[in-house]
Formats: C-alpha cells, sequence, structure tokens
C-alpha cells in the first residue's frame, strides 16, 4: 500500500528545526522577563544573594566553601519564618533526619525542641539511656560537652546528643525546679516499647488488667511509631476476648508520632462519620479525616490521661476522643503542637526543607498549636477533671516508675490495687483518679468528677511559669557575666 502522507525535504525539515527553536528561546526570554521584569520580580529579589556570593568569592581573604554558603543562605531563610518546626536540611542532615525517623539510631533517647532559645527536654523516652540516667521532662540544655546552648537549632542539638553506642555524652540541665544537674549519659541503640501494661508480669511482658475484678484495663502509649496502631489493635483485641469493661489509655509524656497512627486509634473508639482533626493550611481547602465504621470498642467507658508533655499525634486522639463524648480525660492542658510538616525536596534531592504547611484543628473547630503569646491551645481535660502534678510531684513520680522496672512495688501489694495505693506508693495522683473514675462509672453510669476546674487549675501553672521564665532569664544572665568576669585579666577580676 503505497504511503499517504507527503514526503519531507531536508531544506524543510532544517527550517521546521529553525522555527521551533526560535519559538523555545522566546518562550524562555518571556518567562525570564517576567520574573525580572514584574514588580519586585524573583530573579531581582535575589539578586543581591549573587552579589553577595559573587564579593566572597572575589575579595574573601580566606578559603570559601560554596556548599557552606548555600546552606547557611536556606538555614537562614527557614529561620527568618519564626516557626520552631521549619527547617532547612543540608545532605548531611537530611541523611541524619531519615535515619531517626526510621527509628534506627543510636544516641540518649529523648524527644526535644527549642524554647525560649534553648534547647529543651520535652521527654525522656522511657528506658532510654536519657531515662535511666535521670533525665526529666520540661529540662532546659543548658551546655552539652561544655558548650552553652543559648541559640543552638535542633539539628545541631540532635548532632551533637546522638552518637556510636557504648560513648558518652556529659549535659548541663535546669531542672523544673530550678536545680541544676551535670549528667553523663552512655548512648546507646534506642529500643522503646510503644504500648506498656502497668507493670511487668514474670515472662517480662506486660499486665494490663489493673483491677482484674472489675476488669479495669490500663494501656500506656509511648509513642506513635510504625507499628505502633497494631499492637495497640492486638493487646485491646485480647483484653476485650478477656471481658475488659472500661479501659484508662495513658497518654502522658507522649510526644505523638505519625498523623495516620493517631487517626487508626481514634477508629478504634469512634463509630462511623466522626470527625477526627482537620487541617487547614495557605489558600488549600480544609482536609478533614472521619472515622470508619470499622470501630473495636465503640461503647468501651474510656478514661484518656493527658498532661503538659502529651503533644502532636497524643492530641488529635485525645481531641478526638473528647470533642465526639467518647472519653473522659484526666490530667492537665497538653502541649500544643499542632502544625503539619511536609518534607520538600530542593534540586538534585540531596536537601530538603521541612516546611509548616497547615495547622491542626479539633473536631471543634479549635487549633492545636500553641502560637506566641496565645491563651488558649492543646486539649484540656474533662471539665472538673484537671489533676495538676506540680515539678517536685511530678519529679517525685517518673523517679518512683524508674525504680519499679528494678524492683516491682506491685509484688508487695496485699490485695488489689487501689487508687490510696497509686497516690500514697507509686505517687501517681492522675492515674488514681483515672481508676477512680472508672471504678465510679462501673458503678454509677456516668462519668465523676475526679479533680478540679479548669479555671482553678490554669491560675497557678500560669504565675508558676512566669516566675520561672523570670527566673530562667536572671539565671541565664547572671552565667553570663560569670563567663565575662572569668575572661578578664586575673588582676581585674573582683
Amino acid at each position: 500500500m503505497p504511503d499517504s502522507y507527503p514526503q519531507v525535504t531536508p531544506s524543510q525539515r532544517f527550517f521546521g528545526k529553525f522555527a521551533l527553536l526560535i519559538v523555545v528561546l522566546a518562550l524562555i526570554g518571556n518567562v525570564l522577563a517576567f520574573a525580572y521584569l514584574r514588580p519586585y520580580g524573583i530573579l531581582r529579589e535575589l539578586s543581591p544573594l549573587a552579589e553577595a556570593r559573587e564579593y566572597i568569592h572575589q575579595r574573601f581573604v580566606g578559603e570559601v566553601d560554596d556548599q557552606a554558603l548555600i546552606d547557611a543562605a536556606l538555614s537562614g531563610m527557614a529561620k527568618a519564618l519564626g516557626d520552631d518546626y521549619t527547617q532547612y536540611f543540608s545532605a548531611e542532615e537530611l541523611s541524619s533526619f531519615n535515619e531517626h525517623v526510621s527509628g534506627q539510631f543510636t544516641g540518649i533517647g529523648a524527644n526535644i525542641d527549642i524554647h525560649e532559645d534553648r534547647l529543651r527536654i520535652v521527654a525522656p523516652l522511657d528506658n532510654s539511656p536519657a531515662w535511666n540516667s535521670g533525665v526529666m521532662p520540661g529540662d532546659i540544655v543548658l551546655e552539652i560537652e561544655g558548650k552553652d546552648t543559648l541559640g543552638i537549632d535542633i539539628f545541631e542539638a540532635t548532632r551533637q546528643l546522638k552518637g556510636e553506642a557504648g560513648t558518652k555524652v556529659t549535659i548541663k540541665v535546669r531542672h523544673r525546679t530550678g536545680e541544676v544537674q551535670d549528667i553523663t549519659i552512655t548512648r546507646d541503640t534506642i529500643h522503646v516499647d510503644s504500648v506498656m501494661g502497668f507493670r511487668r508480669d514474670p515472662g517480662n511482658g506486660y499486665d494490663y488488667m489493673i483491677d482484674p475484678e472489675r476488669k479495669i484495663a490500663y494501656v500506656r502509649l509511648t509513642q506513635f511509631g510504625d507499628s505502633s496502631l497494631e499492637e495497640v489493635k492486638d493487646v485491646l483485641t485480647k483484653l476485650k476476648s478477656q471481658g475488659m469493661n472500661a479501659l484508662i489509655l495513658d497518654l502522658r509524656n507522649n510526644g505523638g508520632g505519625l498523623l495516620d497512627g493517631a487517626a487508626g486509634m481514634a477508629d478504634l473508639f469512634l463509630t462511623g462519620g466522626k470527625t477526627i482533626v482537620s487541617t487547614k493550611g495557605k489558600g488549600a481547602a480544609t482536609e478533614t479525616l472521619v472515622s470508619s465504621d470499622e470501630t473495636l470498642l465503640p461503647d468501651l467507658p474510656l478514661v484518656v490521661l493527658i498532661n503538659e508533655n502529651s503533644a502532636s499525634a497524643s492530641e488529635i486522639l485525645a481531641g478526638a476522643l473528647l470533642d465526639n463524648d467518647r472519653a473522659l480525660l484526666v490530667g492537665t492542658r497538653s502541649f500544643g503542637k499542632g502544625s503539619v510538616q511536609q518534607l520538600l525536596p530542593l534540586s538534585g534531592g540531596t536537601s530538603a526543607i521541612k516546611l509548616t504547611t497547615a495547622y491542626w484543628y479539633l473536631p471543634s473547630g479549635k487549633l492545636i498549636h500553641r502560637k506566641p503569646g496565645a491563651e488558649r491551645w492543646g486539649v484540656d481535660p474533662s471539665p472538673g477533671n484537671f489533676v495538676p502534678m506540680d515539678d517536685e510531684q511530678l519529679r517525685a513520680m517518673l523517679i518512683k516508675r524508674r525504680e519499679a522496672e528494678v524492683q516491682d512495688p506491685y509484688a508487695e501489694l496485699d490485695g488489689p490495687v487501689t487508687p490510696k495505693w497509686l497516690r500514697e506508693v507509686m505517687l501517681d495522683t492522675p492515674l488514681a483518679a483515672g481508676l477512680e473514675a472508672a471504678q465510679q462509672m462501673r458503678l454509677q453510669q456516668g462519668w465523676p468528677q475526679v479533680g478540679i476546674d479548669r479555671d482553678v487549675a490554669l491560675a497557678k501553672p500560669t504565675e508558676r511559669e512566669a516566675l520561672q521564665t523570670r527566673k530562667q532569664e536572671l539565671t541565664d544572665l547572671l552565667q553570663q557575666v560569670d563567663e565575662q568576669i572569668e575572661q578578664l585579666p586575673a588582676e581585674d577580676r573582683p
């Protein structure tokens, strides 16, 4: 069959390619002109950066690391946003970040953040080197290996705290009590049980039935990791088969983790069609996560324990259960970390920027995130169920919990676990209140009030926090003065 298409001559082919090239160049020219000539065009805005880089290369007296210049510029852009959770990752930092997210890392084992330009321990992970060395939630890290942490960024702090298993790092911390302490920690590979019971059983597993007579169970969730949802589901399925009548879910000191894990756990307790959490970003429609019809425990009486170190995914789970009238929340107001970060690869894929792109909102519409100067944030316990602990009480409780890993106090208990015993022996007032609430719920078919009102609970911490902040400012100032005195010649020192 003859070809029905006309033949193209070599000259026609040449002129066709030439015409295509002209069109492409014109398009590129238009794009560049638009970028440069439009008001405050992007090329015009960035030209000072290029000029500064050129001056540095031409005139700086020392050696120039061009990649270091680029990394510093990008890091500065991220810091200029004033958001603690937005961060630029160089190639080295990105590799370290991916390693940390995967859960395969060695270090001291603590969730950290930057608070008022200082490194802060949000919470040490249970049974981690930091936990076993005496690091406490809320500790301010003043020094790492003798170097002041004032102004340190989160990656640099992580880099200094991480290291090979068996190596040591010494940090100077200021506890929330005001006490300053040097703590030497031996780094190790971090293995954390994300789902725990109230005590170890003879097989070194966990006993979850804290009140066997009333069939009240206790589950402590330390983080939302890759396998946490399935682990919780397995534990709850077994407890359900044992006739569980009520559950205490402990989210205290849980620094969060995967959003999918939090939503999946809310789905275990919520019937279908309930709002779990919503996200709102710049110029984007609201995205809402809704519970499914596959509910494991739709009617089980549920008590959730939270405190000021319950953050991120913990707040999503607690808030979803509270706002849907599905649980009694006992404890104190949560941390207030309710922002969404995306890891966005930059050119070449070896570096990236972790950018805050949205905020989380509870089903009631309340913003979880604590913005500077905010009076409302996070998740509050149910009305009348604030059960606060001061710094000394929290410290004593955590020390008691550490000791319990070595010598089980439950083994010496004569009779069942009672709220009174939890308060007096384990020094755990919120858990005692949670158990009391679960026991009374079974008797009177309604949730009791086991704490105090919100306004009363928040008044004292607000005043205390203001005084502690002022004390820290004065302590830091005194430390700076001491350092300046040490730098003076010996004959000029007081």
